[in-house]
């Protein structure tokens, strides 16, 4: 026999038990306060009062669960669960109505957890018209400026109504109750969505809700993708998370049309006004040329922020949006790299002229390379058939440009194709091409998988006496930094009279390396390379470790 407590007229008293669970325990122990007032009358009077009583809670938890009383007085005792306000920052009473709760003696369920199956459908069927009226109510005006936030006053209906469809195991088993509560926990979630997702009052916060609704939650969040909005990040998220197909089509408009705006010239008018107006408020003066800074600074900003989010959401209206942003010379560098990186994995390869405009940026000598190498990359997402061709147009453009389309060209290769590769490069000295060119491709193809090919070393050796120099090169180039006891293939070609490629100074090839005032001497100075055996003893052997 173990000794346990239960409650008896409001006062704890010992009693006597066998093997009880503590669960089971402390339910009695609740279900005495019932057995308390059983033998007078209670009537919803009371049931509001306990509201704000200190054993309140324990009494409406008896009336919920016992037969005894009447059905309309069970659920006003829920609902004075429902309304009962915070104890220590504790929804005392949606957890002895739902969530379950803990005592001494042990875990309580919920009282709608409680009773039995028939009783439950009666219950939530019976409170639930009246959570919805409260649900439905509009939520509180916004405060003036300074003063404090008024309470959402539907919050604890809102909570309740959640808990009761997204308990485990459910609490509601009428189809027609569920599908009710959760058509108008969609409208509350949506309707001052700015405020509410922040409300920290909440036993459910808003994304939660809309997680375990879905689609249907998130449809008007469009709405919400403004300037005025703060809360563009958190509708752009939720609709790229839980958006059917039309809600994230109006999504993705909603932010090109955003975007427009702050690139439009009345949008900067207005800011150049405020900017203006903060300036004198913090008795700064500036220049013409300063405000100018400070505005464009603002713009990249806020413009980098929509690409962010159009990053996240895409669509046909942010893809036709961003290839075109990021295809105007006219925009800063920095904005139209921030728009091709929100295109990344966006590119859509059943759309031909994307490919087209974007390859466009490539082409465009005026393209600077931080945007060119971007728009390389985005090439680089889309299959091989589609890009390869393009890219090979590319090689007769500076050889900057060549060796970054070759490099993403040898990506898609194995060592079995580098013979059409290399077709496509200078045969001879008289193409410009950088030092760093050939080290580059070699590298490259060094790191091929060996799987559908002959190993990389094996492919390019035969290259090494190739009529064309640019595969010489790239072949001589792929010992660079390797080791000295592998370069024996080119020992031969120390002393080639054969010249590298001649280029202008402003081209920028490079063909010079460092090399050791004299032997053993730790002081370097540079050589100019002219032929290829002074590419082997001036670069790729004193590279070797």
């Amino acid at each position: 026999m173990r000794q346990r407590l239960v409650v008896k007229d409001g006062a704890l008293v010992r009693a006597w038990s066998r093997g009880l669970s503590a669960a089971t325990l402390a339910a009695c122990t609740l279900l005495a306060v019932g057995a308390s007032t059983a033998g007078c009358a209670v009537s919803e009077s009371d049931a509001h009062r306990w509201e704000t009583t200190e054993n309140g809670p324990e009494k409406l938890y008896a009336v919920v669960t016992h037969e005894k009383y009447s059905w309309p007085l069970r659920e006003e005792a829920a609902l004075s669960l429902v309304r009962m306000k915070p104890r220590n920052g504790k929804r005392i009473g949606l957890e002895y109505l739902v969530i379950g709760f803990d005592t001494s003696l042990g875990r309580v369920q919920g009282a709608l957890s409680a009773v039995g199956d028939d009783a439950r459908r009666r219950i939530v069927d019976g409170i639930t018209p009246k959570l919805l009226e409260k649900i439905r109510q509009p939520p509180p005006p916004k405060p003036a400026e300074g003063q404090p936030v008024p309470a959402d006053e539907t919050i604890p209906y809102k909570d309740a109504a959640f808990a009761i469809i997204s308990h485990e195991p459910p609490l509601a088993s009428n189809e027609a109750t569920k599908s009710e509560i959760s058509a108008e926990l969609a409208k509350w979630v949506q309707a001052d969505f700015e405020a509410r997702i922040d409300n920290s009052t909440q036993q459910f916060g808003v994304e939660q809700i809309m997680r375990f609704l879905g689609p249907s939650s998130v449809k008007s969040l469009p709405s919400q993708i403004n300037d005025q909005s703060s809360k563009v990040d958190n509708a752009c998220r939720l609709i790229a998370d839980l958006g059917d197909d039309e809600t994230k089509k109006r999504g993705s408009e909603a932010l090109v049309v955003l975007a427009k705006l702050y690139d439009s010239p009345t949008w900067l008018d207005k800011q150049k006004g405020l900017i203006l107006q903060a300036n004198q408020r913090a008795g700064l003066k500036v220049s013409e040329a300063q405000v100018a800074g400070q505005l464009s600074q603002y713009q990249e900003q806020e413009l980098e922020k929509v690409f962010v989010d159009m990053k996240r959401l895409g669509g046909r209206a942010v893809i036709d949006y961003l290839i075109g942003f990021a295809s105007d010379g006219k925009k800063s560098e920095k904005s139209r790299m921030t728009a091709l990186a929100a295109l990344e994995n966006r590119m859509d390869k059943n759309v031909p002229t994307d490919v087209t405009r974007v390859f466009e940026i490539v082409k465009d000598d005026a393209t600077p390379d931080g945007v060119r190498a971007l728009a390389m990359a985005r090439l680089g997402e889309l299959p091989k058939e589609m890009v390869v061709p393009k890219l090979y147009t590319l090689f007769d453009k500076k050889w900057q440009v060549r060796m970054e389309a070759g490099k993403m060209i040898l990506h898609t290769m194995t060592t079995k194709e580098l013979g059409e590769f290399f077709s496509h490069l200078p045969a001879n000295d008289k193409s410009k091409m950088g030092l760093s060119e050939p080290i580059t491709y070699g590298n490259v193809i060094l790191q091929m998988d060996e799987k559908t090919g002959p190993k990389p070393r094996e492919a390019l050796t035969p290259f090494l006496q190739s009529p064309v120099l640019a595969a010489k090169l790239t072949a001589i180039g792929s010992y660079y930094g390797g080791k000295k006891s592998d370069m024996g293939p080119i020992k031969g070609l120390a002393e080639d009279k054969q010249p590298v490629p001649k280029c202008e100074e402003k081209d920028g090839c490079g063909w010079s390396c460092d090399v050791p005032k004299a032997p053993g001497s730790q002081d370097k100075e540079p050589k100019t390379v002219a032929t290829v055996g002074e590419f082997v003893r001036y670069c790729i052997e004193p590279s070797g470790t």
